[in-house]
């Protein structure tokens, strides 16, 4: 087991089974993970047992996820524990809100299950450097055309720009994902219309041609019932055989049906007509 997965984390939900998802993931990597239902409840079991870092939703009853972060980095014993938020990302003022209230990172949600574990291992493995630079500065920034007061650490700033761009990435690469899905099912639609529409025609040759066949039948079949010389039987009863196959052939062409020809995958499915 590598070092860092021997972290005490703390993990913040109102919602049982999302903490009972987020709990699995986390000890399954190795983790000794607490729980908190509330931001109220989360600040008690931090000041109980100090973990080496917290995870919090942000909309909770009693205490959401910023005034979390707030009374964490307003508590001596407690403000070098990073804290990552779980959010949406829904607003750029969500950053601005978090970057007041002392919060480390972002992390979107729905997470990444590979990403969530990979940026835990990235803050603890660089937990002692962060502790470095808790210098705070106040500065003006406008956000949509709002003014705000941030006061802030650059290495806070920093950390949640990054987070702020791993979640652009994140989100672009899924978006990527699902193109690609949208071209296959596209492809696949389009070849189920084409194999649709040539069932269509050959249905319709198979018609117009089964008439003059069964034109042709009839008077054989019954020509054969009378009496006929050897060398006349022989040939009608030759002509009959061929055109009893031309006709199973082409019943079987005429039941012909979209779902005989293709699979839930598109592939073309070959035609029994022996």
């Amino acid at each position: 087991m590598e070092k860092e997965n021997t972290a005490t984390l703390l993990i913040v939900d109102d919602s049982p089974t999302q903490l009972l998802i987020l709990r699995n993931l986390l000890e399954k990597n190795g983790y000794n993970v607490e729980g908190a239902v509330d931001g109220e409840n989360a600040l008690s079991c931090a000041r109980n047992g100090k973990p080496d870092l917290i995870i919090s939703d942000i909309f909770m009853p009693k205490m959401n996820g910023y005034e979390l972060c707030q009374a964490l980095k307003q508590d001596s014993r407690l403000r070098s524990i990073p804290v990552i938020l779980l959010t949406t990302m829904s607003a750029s003022e969500s950053i601005v809100k978090a970057l007041n209230t002392g919060a480390d990172y972002f992390v979107p949600k729905p997470y990444d299950e590979k990403y969530l574990i990979s940026k835990i291992k990235s803050i603890l493995a660089t937990k002692a450097l962060s502790e470095n630079y808790d210098h705070k500065e106040t500065m003006e920034v406008v956000v949509d055309g709002v003014p705000h007061t941030i006061t802030s650490s650059r290495h806070q700033i920093l950390n949640l720009l990054l987070s702020t761009y791993d979640a652009v990435v994140q989100k672009n690469n899924e978006l990527d994902e699902a193109q690609k899905e949208l071209r296959e099912m596209q492809n696949q639609l389009i070849e189920s219309q084409r194999l649709s529409a040539i069932a269509e025609v050959v249905s319709a040759i198979c018609h117009e041609i089964n008439n003059p066949l069964t034109a042709v039948m009839v008077p054989l079949q019954s020509r054969l019932r009378h009496d006929l010389p050897d060398n006349y039987r022989k040939d009608f009863e030759g002509w009959l055989a061929m055109l009893k196959r031309i006709s199973v052939v082409v019943k079987k062409l005429a039941e012909l049906k979209v779902s005989q020809t293709t699979s839930a995958g598109g592939d073309f499915k070959m035609i029994d007509l022996s």
